[in-house]
């Protein structure tokens, strides 16, 4: 565990029991030099008793020194989906000076769920690291958390975190926190929470594809469970920030059929097809290419239309658009992403096809595909005077050796000294 010297407990002046808990997470933005705008999200349920008055936002630098606390008021809530109610606290601050800080905050009172330990007796502990320079920001996440999944059916969630900078992202799964007051010293400790992950059939279980950030698993337990994803931030292979997000599950049990979808994908012919239950693909374009993804959700049990709403990298800051028709049972969209010099890139772009289904309270469900943009051609000419050597080497974002032949990372190339190495590219 490790030490924060800090004296972080929350002073609130109500009861000892709040409206549900069901997650949140925190953000940090800059808004021009050292000034920074930070968003708390906190997730709660429909209950509107005994809300908290403010909570603190701790801001700490890189020795866990504290450079400034803020009490932050409680504001009016938005509502998201499956009743679900969205508190957006946001502050200002002004670093004193560029480096790496952690911003954090805590809230009392989880709700009772399976996967935690008498969850009630724990808060919520939220933190997130930026690194200050004038202009970099931590990623954000682009949707909401999905909040109910059934029983014995496949549950398909991303976060969908977009950094505005361009910097590399990964995702993993971490353990719900909390903060542990020493009743001897008064010091806080960040905890994790006795936790697992929620249950699942055996051959669907719960994790998380590492290459889109997709969540996967067949719950097969009704209940509350807690999820909580961890998002790193790299710059030239190195950790330079994250944020975290921590939400709640309900698993209920229903006779609702998912939706089928499945979608046409093409830049010219012939078309690929992708069909639900396998692995969605990744795409290989170039900046003079017009990507279209056709995603259809169809509804043939309950003829409920559905609908579709798309979140990701891919339609921001770019020219993406999207055409969408619907009738009784079944859902098209269109969704159109035009390549050009201005995206070509060594990240890749995401694009995440959330569908809704409308029986028995609202089922989401995600579907998440990538998307690489590089020039038309690329190459490398080797002038050879003597040995005729070269070493080539690609590096990914962890600084992991992979095929060099793949696009999307950085290439090192190491030589002995009396090779000339000409790049070209258009």
């Amino acid at each position: 565990m490790k030490k924060l010297l800090i004296l972080f407990l929350l002073t609130f002046s109500y009861p000892s029991y709040s409206s549900n808990l069901l997650g949140g997470e925190i953000s940090c933005s800059n808004i021009n030099g050292l000034s920074y705008k930070t968003t708390l999200t906190i997730y709660r349920d429909g209950s509107l008793f005994n809300i908290p008055l403010s909570l603190t936002i701790t801001y700490r630098d890189s020795l866990d020194t504290i450079v400034a606390t803020h009490i932050v008021n409680t504001p009016n809530y938005s509502l998201g989906s499956n009743g679900v109610r969205l508190y957006k606290y946001l502050d200002n601050i002004s670093f004193p000076s560029n480096g790496t800080y952690k911003i954090s905050a805590r809230e009392s009172y989880r709700d009772s769920v399976v996967n935690i330990a008498n969850s009630t007796t724990y808060g919520m502990y939220i933190d997130c690291m930026v690194m200050v320079d004038g202009n970099n920001s931590t990623p954000k996440f682009l949707s909401e958390p999905i909040r109910i999944a059934q029983t014995n059916q496949p549950f398909s969630y991303n976060t969908t975190p977009y950094d505005e900078d361009g910097d590399s992202i990964s995702w993993e799964l971490y353990t719900p926190e909390d903060l542990y007051t020493s009743p001897i010293t008064g010091l806080n400790y960040i905890i994790q929470t006795p936790y697992t992950y929620p249950s699942s059939n055996i051959l669907f279980p719960f994790h998380i594809d590492t290459i889109t950030g997709d969540i996967f698993f067949k719950p097969n337990v009704e209940g509350k469970f807690q999820i909580a994803v961890k998002i790193k931030e790299w710059r030239n292979g190195v950790l330079i920030g994250y944020v975290k997000r921590d939400m709640e599950l309900k698993v209920i049990q229903s006779s609702n059929i998912p939706n089928q979808v499945f979608c046409e994908m093409y830049t010219s012919l012939p078309h690929t097809f992708w069909y639900q239950g396998t692995p969605t693909p990744t795409w290989y374009i170039t900046s003079s290419q017009l990507l279209t993804l056709h995603f259809n959700a169809f509804d043939t049990i309950t003829h409920v239309c559905p609908n579709i709403d798309r979140y990701g990298s891919a339609l921001v800051n770019t020219s993406a658009w999207s055409l969408n028709y619907g009738s009784l049972d079944w859902y098209d969209s269109y969704f159109y992403f035009p390549a050009s010099s201005a995206t070509v890139s060594n990240n890749p772009y995401f694009v995440t096809f959330r569908v809704a289904d409308f029986v028995a309270g609202t089922f989401y469900s995600d579907y998440t595909f990538r998307i690489f943009v590089t020039n038309p051609t690329t190459g490398i000419n080797e002038i050879n005077n003597e040995t005729k050597s070269v070493y080539l080497k690609s590096i990914d974002i962890l600084g992991r050796e992979i095929d060099p032949n793949l696009p999307g990372f950085r290439i090192d190339l190491y030589s002995d000294g009396k090779t000339k190495k000409v790049f070209r590219g258009e």
